[in-house]
C-alpha cells in the first residue's frame, strides 16, 4: 500500500517535480515562480528515462544528506547533545538550546527540518526507483545501472532508519515492537492520503527488505560518498544490532570485517585521518566539498572556536580516555573567551571555519569491530563459545586507540557494558549516543555547562516529536506519548 506523509504527498501530487544535486529546496511548494525556475539541477520525474538521468537523479537523492538539518549538523549533534558526551556553551548563537536544556517541543524547526528532510529522500527515492524500474537498459548499462538502483534503495534504507530511530522507541520497547514506527511508502504517491504510522516492526522489516536488494545489486568497488556492497552489508549490521537481532548482526559485521577494501587506520594516523576524506576506515561518509557544503550552518562551524564554537565535549567524556589514548587528542582543553574558563574542545571537524567541507562519517569499520563485539557478547550470555570472539574485536578497538592499554578480560553484562561504553569513545560526535542509552535500556544523564539531570529510562523524550506541521496536516498522524 501506498503510505506517505500527507504534505510530501500533496506536493508530489502537484509537482511531480524532482530536485536534483545541490537544491537548497525540495518539496517546500509549488508557486508559479518555482515552477518557472529554469534550474539547470532539476530535473522533471517524467524525463528520468536513460542511465544517465537516473545517476543524476541518485545525486539529488545523496544531495539532501548533507543538508544541515540532517548529516551536516542537527541529525549529528542531538544525539550527542542530549546525552552526556557535549553541550551547549554558556556564550552561544542561540542553536539547538532547547535540545541542550531537554525542552524540545514539537514546533522545533531542527526536528521538523530533520523530519522533512527524511521523507524527502524517502520520496525522491521512490520517485527515481520507479522511473529506473521502468528503463530498459542495454547489457552494457546493466551493471552500472543496477548499482544506481541499489544505491537508491539503500538511501531510502538509511533515511527510514534514521527516522525511526530519532521519532520511535526502539525495538525491544514492547515485546513485539508493535509500538508506533514511521510511514512506510514504496511507490511514487497519486494522491493525497493520510496515513497512520506503521508499527516499529513493520518499519525494521522495510529496512532490511531494501538493504537486502540493494545487497543484490551493489557491486564491491569503492565509490567515495555513495553507498557499496559493504556500506550497505555494514548498515544491515547495524539495523540487526538496533533489532537485537545477535545472530545477523555478527553475520554482516564479518562481512565487511573480512572485506579487505577497509582497514583500520593505524594509531599514528587516526587524528589526522579526521581531516581527511575517504580514508580506508570509512566506508560511507557525506561527501561534502569546498563549494558543495553547509558552510557556517555545518557541524565543524558550531564546533570550531573560530566559527560558532558552540558545542563543547564534556569533562565527563574526556575523563573516560587514557592520557595514552590517541581519541583523546580529539578533545583539546581550553578556555572558551566570554565562556567557560574550563571548555573542552571538539576536533573532529577540522575544517569546519576554513573549506568548511568536513565529511560526517555514517559508518566506518571501527564501528563495524564494536557491532560485532557487542553482538557476540550478548550472544556469550547464554553462549560461552562467542566470549572470545567478543573479547578479540572489543580489544582491536581498544588497542588500536591506546597501545598502551591493559587488555580488556571481562565476561557477562559487564562485557556488554565494557563495549557500550567503547562504543561512547570511538563514536563520540558522529550522532550515535542517546540511540544507544535508549536502545540499551539506560538512564541518560544530560549534562548542561551548569546543570546536569538523570532522566529515567524509560522515558518519552529519549524520542523526538512528530512535528506540529505533520500532525496538523495529517488527522491520522499519531503524536508520540508525552507530546501535545
Amino acid at each position: 500500500m501506498e503510505i506517505i506523509t500527507a504534505r510530501v504527498v500533496r506536493t508530489l501530487h502537484t509537482c511531480a517535480f524532482l530536485i536534483l544535486a545541490g537544491a537548497a529546496v525540495l518539496l517546500s511548494g509549488c508557486g508559479k515562480s518555482f515552477l518557472e525556475l529554469k534550474n539547470p539541477q532539476a530535473i522533471d520525474f517524467d524525463h528520468i528515462s536513460d542511465l544517465e538521468s537516473l545517476t543524476t537523479a541518485s545525486t539529488g537523492v545523496y544531495s539532501l544528506f548533507k543538508q544541515s538539518n540532517y548529516y551536516n549538523r542537527t541529525f549529528t549533534v542531538i544525539p550527542e547533545l542530549m546525552s552526556d558526551n557535549s553541550f551547549v556553551s554558556i556564550k552561544n548563537s542561540g542553536r539547538y538550546l532547547n535540545e541542550d536544556r531537554f525542552t524540545v517541543t514539537n514546533g522545533d524547526s531542527y526536528i521538523t527540518g530533520a523530519w522533512q528532510l527524511m521523507n524527502q529522500v524517502v520520496a525522491n527515492a521512490n520517485l527515481a526507483l520507479a522511473a529506473g524500474r521502468a528503463i530498459s537498459f542495454s547489457a552494457a548499462e546493466q551493471a552500472q545501472a543496477n548499482q544506481v538502483m541499489g544505491e537508491l534503495y539503500a538511501c531510502r534504507a538509511l533515511a527510514c532508519f534514521d527516522m525511526v530511530r530519532f521519532f520511535a522507541q526502539p525495538y525491544r520497547f514492547t515485546a513485539d515492537a508493535s509500538h508506533p514506527g514511521i510511514p512506510i511508502y514504496t511507490e511514487p504517491a497519486s494522491q493525497i492520503i493520510y496515513p497512520v504510522r506503521e508499527t516499529v516492526n513493520k518499519s525494521y522489516q522495510q529496512i532490511i527488505t531494501d538493504l537486502k536488494q540493494a545487497e543484490s545489486l551493489l557491486g564491491n568497488a569503492k565509490k567515495n560518498g555513495r553507498f557499496t556492497l559493504a556500506a550497505a552489508q555494514a548498515l544491515l549490521a547495524k539495523v540487526y544490532l538496533y533489532q537485537e537481532d545477535w545472530v545477523n548482526a555478527e553475520l554482516y559485521a564479518t562481512k565487511v570485517i573480512d572485506n579487505t577494501s577497509y582497514s583500520l587506520l593505524q594509531n599514528q594516523n587516526y587524528v589526522a585521518g579526521w581531516a581527511a576524506k575517504f580514508t580506508a576506515e570509512s566506508i560511507l561518509e557525506i561527501g561534502n566539498t569546498s563549494t558543495s557544503n553547509s558552510g557556517s550552518d555545518g557541524i565543524g562551524y558550531f564546533t570550531e572556536q573560530n566559527g560558532y564554537g558552540d558545542l563543547l565535549a564534556t569533562q565527563d567524556l574526556y575523563d573516560t580516555y587514557t592520557a595514552t589514548d590517541v581519541r583523546r587528542q580529539l578533545i583539546v582543553p581550553g578556555v572558551r573567551v566570554g565562556g567557560e574558563p574550563q571548555a573542552y574542545f571538539i576536533k573532529k571537524y577540522p575544517n569546519g571555519v576554513g573549506s568548511k567541507d568536513d565529511n560526517p562519517k555514517v559508518l566506518r569499520k571501527a564501528e563495524i569491530y564494536l557491532i560485532r563485539a557487542e553482538a557476540r557478547a550478548e550472544l556469550a550470555l547464554t553462549d560461552a563459545s562467542r566470549h572470545a570472539g567478543a573479547l578479540e574485536d572489543l580489544n582491536t578497538i581498544v588497542k588500536r586507540a591506546d597501545t598502551q592499554a591493559a587488555e580488556v578480560d571481562l565476561s557477562g553484562q559487564a562485557l556488554v557494558d565494557r563495549v557500550l561504553l567503547e562504543r561512547r569513545k570511538e563514536l563520540a560526535f558522529e550522532g550515535n549516543r542517546l540511540f544507544d542509552l535508549n536502545r540499551k535500556g539506560k538512564d541518560v544523564i544530560n549534562i548542561q555547562s551548569d546543570a546536569q539531570t538523570t532522566y529515567a529510562y524509560p522515558h518519552n523524550r529519549f524520542i523526538m516529536p512528530i512535528p506540529y506541521n505533520e500532525i496538523n496536516a495529517n488527522p491520522n498522524m499519531e503524536q508520540n506519548p508525552g507530546w501535545r
